[in-house]
C-alpha cells in the first residue's frame, strides 16, 4: 500500500468515526446543537471526498495549499464540540489525521511541529469543556503519535527510495548485458558467416560464378542482418520474410527473388501464418514455374497485409486440379485467422499469389 492511500484511508476512517460519535450524541438525545454536528458531520465527508480526489496524484495530497487547509479544518472540527454546546470531543480521530497529511506532504520535524499546535489547542479545549487534568495529559499522545507516524513515514519513503535506486542500477546492468550480448551477435555473425564467405571466396577465385553466388549470398545475409538490427521489433515482419526468401534461393540456386518490403511489423500469430504461406507460394514459383526471376511484393497498411508472389514462368489453370490443389493449400493456412488467397495464372503467361489477411 502505498502512503497515499494510507493518508486517504485512514482519513475515511476517521470520518466514519465521527459520524459515529455525532450519531451517538444525537440518538441519545445529548446536549448539543444537532444542527451544528450535522454540519459538521456534512463537512467532514466533504473534505474526506476531496482528500480522496487529492490522493491520486503526490503533488496535490503533498502541496502546501492542501496541507493548509487541511490542518484549518482538523483544528475546526477539534473544536466544533465546544461550538455546539456538548459536554465532550466529537471529532474522533480527525485531528491525528492531519499528522498523517504532514508526515507525508513534509517529514518528522514538521509532523511534531503540527503535533504541538494540536497539543495547544486540545489543551484549551480540555479547559473550556471542564474535562480534568487527567484527560488534558491524554492530549500529549499526539506528540508521541506524530513521532511514530512520521518516523514511519520517513523509513519508508527513504526503503522507496533505495529500491528505485536498485531498480535502476538492475535496469542499467541489463541494458549493458543487452548492448554486450547485440555486439557479441553480430561480432559472431562477421565470424562465422562474412570471414568465412570471404575465404569461400579466395579459395575459388578461379570460379566466377561460384564467386559471384557467395558475394549474392553474403550480401543477402548481411541485409537481412541489418533489418534485424534496424528493426524495433523483436520479431520483425521484414526480416523473417527475407529470410525465407533466402532459404528458397539457396534450396534453388537457379531463381532469384526480387523483392519491395513496404513495411515491418511485430509478427504474431496472423503474420506468422501468411510468413508461412508466403514461403510456400515462393517455393511453388521457384520450383514450377520454370523462370530465373520472381517478384516478391508486401505492404503492412491499415491493420491488413498483403503479401504478392508473382513469376512469369508456364503457369496452370487455376481451375484445374493443380490450381485447387495449391489454393485449398495454401487457404487452408490464413483461413482459420481471417485471411484469403488469390491465385492468377493462364498457361504460358506466368502466376501471381496474393495473400491477404489482418495483422494480428
Amino acid at each position: 500500500m502505498t502512503l497515499r492511500n494510507v493518508v486517504v484511508t485512514y482519513r475515511f476512517l476517521v470520518t466514519v468515526w465521527l459520524w459515529i460519535l455525532v450519531g451517538v450524541v444525537i440518538a441519545t438525545g445529548g446536549n448539543g446543537s444537532r444542527p451544528v454536528l450535522v454540519g459538521a458531520a456534512v463537512f467532514a465527508g466533504l473534505w474526506a471526498g476531496v482528500t480522496v480526489w487529492a490522493g491520486r496524484a503526490n503533488h496535490r495530497l503533498g502541496s502546501i495549499a492542501f496541507v493548509i487547509c487541511d490542518g484549518a479544518i482538523a483544528l475546526g472540527l477539534s473544536g466544533i464540540g465546544l461550538v455546539a454546546g456538548t459536554d465532550d470531543f466529537v471529532s474522533g480521530g480527525w485531528p491525528a489525521s492531519w499528522l498523517f497529511t504532514m508526515a507525508f506532504a513534509f517529514d518528522l520535524r514538521f509532523t511534531v511541529m503540527a503535533s504541538f499546535v494540536l497539543v495547544v489547542e486540545h489543551v484549551f479545549l480540555h479547559l473550556a469543556h471542564g474535562l480534568g487534568d487527567i484527560r488534558m495529559a491524554g492530549t500529549f499522545q499526539f506528540i508521541v503519535f506524530a513521532v511514530i507516524i512520521g518516523w514511519a513515514f520517513d523509513a519508508l519513503r527513504e526503503r522507496e527510495r533505495l529500491r528505485l535506486a536498485l531498480q535502476d542500477e538492475l535496469d542499467r546492468q541489463r541494458e549493458a548485458a543487452a548492448r554486450y550480448e547485440e555486439r557479441a551477435s553480430l561480432a559472431r555473425h562477421l565470424h562465422d558467416e562474412v570471414l568465412q564467405t570471404f575465404h569461400a571466396i579466395e579459395v575459388s577465385a578461379d570460379k566466377p560464378q561460384q564467386v559471384a553466388y557467395f558475394v549474392r549470398r553474403q550480401t543477402r545475409e548481411l541485409r537481412r542482418t541489418i533489418e534485424e538490427f534496424r528493426s524495433p521489433h523483436t520479431r520483425s515482419f521484414r526480416a523473417i520474410l527475407l529470410r525465407s526468401r533466402d532459404e528458397v534461393e539457396e534450396l534453388y540456386r537457379g531463381v532469384k527473388i526480387n523483392e519491395v518490403i513496404r513495411s515491418d511489423g511485430e509478427v504474431g500469430h496472423s503474420l506468422d501464418v501468411v510468413l508461412g504461406a508466403a514461403r510456400e507460394a515462393m517455393m511453388n514459383a521457384a520450383q514450377h514455374a520454370g523462370v530465373d526471376q520472381v517478384d516478391l511484393y508486401s505492404v503492412i497498411e491499415d491493420g491488413v497485409v498483403v503479401v504478392n508472389v508473382r513469376d512469369r514462368g508456364r503457369g496452370f489453370d487455376p481451375d484445374g486440379e493443380t490450381g485447387r490443389r495449391v489454393e485449398r493449400s495454401m487457404s487452408e493456412r490464413v483461413g482459420p485467422v481471417g485471411g484469403s488467397v488469390t491465385i492468377r495464372s493462364s498457361a504460358g503467361r506466368g502466376t501471381e499469389v496474393s495473400i491477404v489477411a489482418p495483422v494480428g
